[in-house]
């Protein structure tokens, strides 16, 4: 395959940045080891899985006729809402057609002024450009599950409806986002969960309201709005009248706040556990001198974490990499960079 454009990542920056590329007449193709077009939200398929942004962070601004034939069903979309969001766009913009999936970028490395590509399956690459849109990579927990004779499961590796946790005994490797939203959506189907505190979070309870016609009427109408911002900070008295645990409530700077769907008030139920000073152990978690014996250990990843697609990717001229930076609106952001990287490289692409 001989390309101008390869494209790394088929989520939101990458099927972004592959329409874009050949709206200019060049020859772009892109690459994902996922079994479907989504990035982040395909690998991140776990129960309760949402936007803690509203959903038009996620409407592309590049194509009115897509808001048009698109509704959204509540402001903070769950994960597969957004997950059939990409999939129409990949077949409303006809982007499966220069998109190989299940296909692993092995290796990208400068040659004769462009790019050789190593992909699996698929063979060998050449591409004058190279775009990596693959999110920021796993980031591994204190605590390694690697001794723990039962099921070890990461929410950066959940695909849709892959495992079923009713009746189980959970355990749940640190405070991440990623936890803020399992736990609510798990506790009533789990026979025990047990949360390793790896320190409090800033919440705010999500205020979700759903989109009728009217509501998808407007949000049609006011194209290409850019969406209401996140909260930024947490009220921690309110936090401090939904539960009667101190450790669940920060008391340093302000931090990341998070939307939640009960999460405080899970910690409340008798069979939910919250842990300090935790070791894995073959049968689950030991904390304090308590043996606790699970079924499950849940890795919490970050949200835009996903297989390593990086590794192996050498540096060099003409390799443009977008990614979510801490501290942002990830999807405001990400579709400034990458508009930015496709006018970029159509400004030096000699055709």
């Amino acid at each position: 395959m001989d390309l101008d454009v390869a494209v790394v990542g088929a989520g939101f920056s990458g099927l972004l940045a592959l329409h874009l590329l050949r709206e200019q007449g060049l020859r772009a193709h892109a690459f994902d080891a996922a079994g479907d077009v989504g990035g982040t939200w395909w690998w991140h398929a776990y129960p309760g899985s949402h936007l803690d942004t509203s959903c038009e962070h996620y409407q592309y601004r590049c194509s009115e006729q897509l808001v048009r034939d698109w509704g959204w069903s509540e402001r903070y979309p769950a994960g597969y809402e957004v997950q059939r969001w990409f999939r129409f766009v990949a077949d409303r913009l006809d982007l499966r057609r220069s998109v190989s999936l299940g296909t692993r970028v092995l290796s990208a490395v400068p040659d004769d002024g462009g790019w050789r590509l190593d992909t699996a399956p698929g063979g060998p690459v050449r591409a004058r450009h190279v775009v990596a849109c693959p999110g920021r990579l796993p980031v591994e927990p204190e605590l390694d599950p690697g001794g723990f004779g039962g099921l070890v499961v990461r929410t950066a590796d959940w695909r849709e409806d892959r495992h079923d946790l009713t009746g189980r005994r959970v355990g749940i490797l640190g405070t991440t986002p990623a936890t803020v939203q399992l736990v609510p959506w798990i506790v009533d189907r789990v026979a025990r969960l047990v949360v390793v505190d790896d320190g409090p979070v800033d919440v705010v309870r999500r205020v979700n309201p759903v989109y009728g016609w009217q509501e998808r009427e407007d949000y049609r109408s006011g194209f290409p709005g850019r969406g209401e911002p996140a909260p930024t900070v947490a009220d921690r008295a309110a936090m401090r009248a939904r539960t009667d645990d101190p450790r669940l409530v920060p008391d340093g700077g302000p931090g990341a706040v998070l939307l939640d769907d009960g999460y405080l008030e899970a910690f409340a139920r008798e069979h939910v556990s919250l842990v300090q000073d935790a070791r894995v152990t073959r049968i689950g978690l030991e904390a304090d001198g308590v043996d606790h014996p699970l079924d499950v250990l849940v890795v919490p990843d970050a949200f835009d974490a996903g297989p390593p697609a990086l590794h192996g990717i050498a540096d060099g001229p003409g390799r443009h990499v977008v990614v979510a930076r801490p501290g942002h609106t990830p999807c405001v952001d990400l579709q400034d960079q990458v508009e930015a990287v496709v006018a970029t490289i159509v400004g030096s692409v000699v055709r």
